[in-house]
């Protein structure tokens, strides 16, 4: 870590002092010029004294606004050394919000708009796929014309014996006859799953919502509508595109990629917590 613990002084300092409106041309400095600014007021040749010139090495344009901050902070009891730890601690924090917003990534997918970043869905999928080292939980309304992108789940369900797919699923749509029996509908289901769309020896686990079959009041009843990929327990995509052709390659969808386990471990304790309190089921 660069920043030190504060002694009492900078405590005393920062809390009469750093708030004022002035600061905020600190916390706009890139992290790289925070980092150097700080290492100069502490170490370097900053603590001797500061002016606009030997100012513009680090800051440019901008060295005679910021040297008027710091003179004004040094005035007011402030030292450059507890400006210095200052910066570190600014640049620390800048770090760890530039982290943080590299964790989440927006996928946006279909037709091109200039000016706006869009990515390709089943290349982002693709490429979580391969990520996974041990499970994969894939949640979605509806499956169809998927038996490629699926290919490298069924690849590593066979090369790896401890390797585990779980598929979460809704048969609410299967049916084709109102009162047709959720086995003949899950079977039907997993059967033509496993011929059109999977191509591995191993199968994957089916777990799907049975409440539209067992719920005689039909306004209860609810459908698994979530789309989601989480790979292990690193990271997650949640989006609104189904594993079909269109949702895939021609529709308008978005979603976010996220990287933080926190969040990651959350939304797979919810599907695990459902299948362990029994309100998903086993196809």
């Amino acid at each position: 870590m660069l920043s030190q613990q504060l002694t009492a002084e900078d405590a005393n300092f920062s809390k009469s002092d750093l708030m004022e409106p002035e600061l905020s041309q600190l916390l706009d400095l890139p992290s790289s010029t925070l980092l150097a600014l700080g290492n100069a007021l502490k170490n370097g040749s900053l603590r001797f004294g500061v002016s606009a010139s030997n100012l513009y090495p680090f800051l440019g344009s901008r060295s005679s606004e910021l040297t008027t901050v710091i003179q004004g902070m040094l005035e007011k009891g402030s030292t450059t050394a507890i400006l210095g730890r200052w910066c570190h601690v600014i640049y620390e924090a800048k770090c760890r919000i530039e982290i943080s917003d590299a964790s989440l990534f927006l996928a946006l997918s279909g037709p091109d708009v200039p000016g706006t970043p869009i990515v390709s869905t089943p290349t982002m999928v693709r490429a979580l796929f391969e990520e996974a080292k041990n499970d994969v939980i894939v949640t979605s309304y509806v499956f169809s014309h998927c038996r490629e992108l699926l290919a490298p789940l069924a690849t590593k369900l066979d090369q790896q014996s401890d390797f585990k797919v779980r598929f979460i699923v809704d048969l609410s749509h299967q049916r084709k006859a109102t009162e047709e029996p959720m086995p003949v509908v899950a079977n039907r289901f997993k059967t033509k799953f496993l011929a059109d769309y999977w191509s591995s020896k191993r199968e994957p686990e089916f777990w799907h919502d049975p409440r539209v079959f067992t719920e005689k009041d039909k306004s209860l009843s609810g459908v698994m509508h979530a789309k989601a990929v989480i790979i292990d327990h690193e990271v997650a995509l949640v989006t609104s595109a189904n594993f079909t052709e269109a949702a895939q390659n021609r529709n308008i969808e978005a979603g976010v990629i996220v990287r933080q386990r926190c969040q990651v471990a959350r939304l797979r304790n919810y599907f695990e917590g459902l299948i362990e309190i029994g309100m998903l089921k086993k196809i």
